[in-house]
């Protein structure tokens, strides 16, 4: 989908709170006009990231707790955008209805400017999807259904491609993790593959057909849940890096120690937002960078 047709843009695209500070905070960490970054916001529990690249914003996400569903976006997402200078988010996806993924969408949508929100259909008798789909009427955000095969071409060098579920596919109260939407984001040479919960079977038909090599960055499915540890599904990717968004001591027991050590012993550098807090990745003049709030930016793949 080439949003440029529908609308003339400017397309500019739980932690602690302490470690949110850290991420406003933290010297060079002000948005960049050029190259692409991916901001691995540290919601504890919970998934949502930033991509922004040619002065397009695309929010992944937005976090969420049980007892508090916006309350990560209130304390860490809201203020981190406000921070970069961003009022309007060009589009907004959530993976799927889980609370830890689309509670904090409620807050993005009542206090910002979101042009599209993107979710996936097919879930069943989803109150929580419907929420917010309601909300999205109120404040009069287009609602785009969105599934495997398709692209929102946003300049030359940026795109994201839905790989996953398709479209026919459906999931039950108990299988929304397995219904999760499947990014492939990209900018120039440079690829970044988002998982949702993803598990079971589902992992293997959300790339087929994709050259898993290409790809440079993963996320770990499920926060690096034991349960979506699949050693096969693994082996086709060689990144250079993955990245979990996970909370402090969470009582899952993610990340899994199998996964863990998988990946420590592919010699793979592995982020954190438990042990690292918020992550920024970037790629500029054919280099990609990492940055954290608790360590020091390096180079991608560097020791």
């Amino acid at each position: 989908m080439k949003l440029g047709q529908k609308k003339k843009y400017k397309l500019a695209a739980i932690g602690l709170l302490l470690a949110a500070l850290l991420v406003l905070l933290l010297p060079g960490w002000a948005a960049r006009s050029n190259g692409f970054q991916l901001t691995v916001l540290d919601v504890g529990q919970g998934d949502a990231l930033l991509v922004s690249a040619d002065g397009y914003n695309v929010l992944v996400d937005g976090g969420g707790r049980p007892a508090d569903i916006t309350g990560m976006a209130e304390q860490v997402v809201i203020p981190y955008l406000k921070a970069q200078g961003i009022g309007r988010l060009d589009l907004v996806f959530n993976t799927h209805p889980d609370t830890d993924h689309i509670g904090g969408l409620f807050a993005v949508l009542d206090e910002l400017r979101v042009d599209y929100l993107a979710v996936f259909r097919g879930y069943l008798d989803n109150e929580r999807q419907e929420q917010l789909l309601a909300l999205a009427e109120t404040k009069e955000v287009p609602v785009l259904a969105v599934a495997a095969g398709e692209v929102f071409q946003f300049s030359d060098d940026f795109r994201i491609e839905v790989l996953g579920p398709a479209a026919a596919a459906e999931f039950g109260p108990e299988q929304v993790n397995n219904g999760s939407l499947v990014l492939r984001i990209s900018y120039q040479d440079f690829d970044v593959l988002t998982c949702g919960d993803l598990q079971g079977e589902q992992l293997q038909m959300a790339v087929a057909g994709l050259e898993c090599g290409e790809i440079e960055v993963l996320q770990l499915p499920h926060h690096g849940s034991r349960y979506s540890y699949d050693e096969s599904w693994y082996a086709g990717f060689t990144p250079q890096a993955v990245f979990i968004s996970v909370g402090r001591g969470n009582s899952f027991g993610h990340p899994g120690q199998a996964v863990v050590e998988y990946w420590q012993g592919r010699g793979v550098p592995i982020w954190r937002t438990d042990l690292q807090g918020s992550c920024r990745i970037s790629y500029r003049n054919g280099q990609a960078y990492y940055e954290s709030a608790l360590e020091d930016s390096r180079l991608l793949g560097a020791d």
